[in-house]
């Protein structure tokens, strides 16, 4: 049994990624950079108009109008010292002119424009080249394409962009007790709850696994459905099947094709199972059968693991303070994950145990929206304390 700092940093030198491809700009979303994305001119190309407003060589105080500029129409002739041209916000400022004046704090006299002393040189002038200059690099390779850069990448005029591809990657769930929602409940029976877990954990971070199963708890079944996901997947998670039970074959059916075992058991509660183990360039997770533990792994191993797969370069969970308003159990010589029930108070993180912590519990993480987590070296915090906690994606 290992840390969890071990089994963080044994994870990290197992991931990589899975090479790249050219991907339509309309068709990234969600996909992470592969390429650092430079400007192909300058921005803006063209000294423009901050407003619709009079542009002027500063110096006087009267100008005679001799023409209009719209946003995408090329300057024209340039202006003289006496001269002023009216420019549309967005449009080319004339050579010659360098301020441009509001048009509503000008006076127009049949053509005679008055232009307020109180207008600086340089004023609502939008610089060529201000905002990047041709050549300089403005995003880097791992950020994800989300909605800040989504449009910036149409602002640039990127038709296609490099994007790391999406790993491959196959789940099975196993367990003779597995039902399809669908089917008649019986007693001793349980829904297939993981198979969720995974469609939403995965989903936020844009992959669509392909899933196998439920797997009956005998070798062969368990050897049959892993040789098959082998064939055509990088990664292959389960759940179930790797506790210390008398049907737990994932971890003798692995061995036998030629996987490295890497990680058994980590002092983490809920979820000490987690078999980690690679052949060449394919992964396998293998992670506990109960729902809570489950998701609780998942998020706090499973997740940072995949965005560094996907090429994300700030692939971490991020670690938030939050001000505990109830106690959270802990105990020391291991590292205590406490599902929480997170809102934000007068600007600041507030978290509350939904009411129970158990492992074998399952129905208040449909409020739950955070891991609170409590280090090997501390006991359970009480109310009013300060304590890590990540937010569940």
């Amino acid at each position: 049994m290992i840390s969890w700092q071990e089994a963080k940093s044994i994870l990290n030198s197992l991931v990589t990624t899975y090479g790249t491809e050219k991907v339509s700009v309309r068709e990234s979303w969600g996909r992470t950079l592969a390429e650092d994305i430079t400007v192909p001119r300058d921005y803006p190309d063209v000294h423009k108009s901050a407003v619709d407003g009079y542009a002027f060589r500063h110096g006087r105080k009267t100008y005679r109008l001799t023409g209009e500029v719209a946003a995408g129409e090329k300057s024209g002739p340039s202006v003289e010292a006496d001269e002023t041209i009216f420019v549309m916000t967005g449009g080319t400022v004339p050579h010659g002119a360098d301020t441009v004046a509001r048009v509503e704090d000008c006076e127009d006299n049949d053509g005679i424009i008055t232009i307020p002393g109180t207008i600086p040189a340089g004023d609502s002038v939008n610089l060529a080249g201000e905002e990047a200059r041709k050549g300089e690099a403005v995003i880097r390779k791992g950020a994800v394409i989300d909605k800040g850069l989504y449009p910036a990448l149409f602002y640039l005029g990127k038709a296609e962009v490099e994007v790391y591809k999406k790993p491959r990657v196959a789940a099975f769930v196993t367990g003779d007790e597995i039902l399809e929602v669908e089917e008649k409940f019986t007693e001793g029976m349980v829904f297939d709850t993981n198979r969720r877990i995974l469609e939403s954990c995965l989903n936020s971070v844009g992959i669509t696994p392909d899933f196998f199963g439920p797997i009956g708890d005998t070798e062969a079944e368990v050897a049959n459905a892993f040789k098959e996901m082998c064939r055509d997947h990088d990664i292959i998670i389960s759940s179930g099947g790797v506790s210390m039970g008398k049907y737990d074959f994932v971890k003798k059916v692995f061995k036998e094709h030629d996987f490295e075992l890497f990680i058994e058991r980590t002092r983490i509660k809920p979820g000490s199972p987690l078999m980690v183990a690679k052949r060449d360039n394919k992964l396998f997770l293998g992670m506990p059968g109960y729902p809570a533990a489950f998701l609780t792994n998942f998020v706090f191993y499973a997740v940072p693991l995949f965005r560094k797969a996907l090429g994300v370069t700030d692939f971490e969970n991020k670690i938030h303070k939050a001000i505990l308003k109830t106690e959270m159990k802990a105990r020391k010589g291991r590292m205590d994950v406490d599902r929480a029930v997170v809102t934000v108070e007068n600007g600041r993180y507030c978290a509350a145990d939904p009411g129970s912590q158990l492992t074998s519990h399952f129905i208040n993480f449909a409020a739950v929206n955070a891991l609170v987590l409590i280090d090997e070296d501390k006991n359970s915090l009480p109310a009013g304390s300060e304590a890590d906690m990540i937010l569940i994606p």
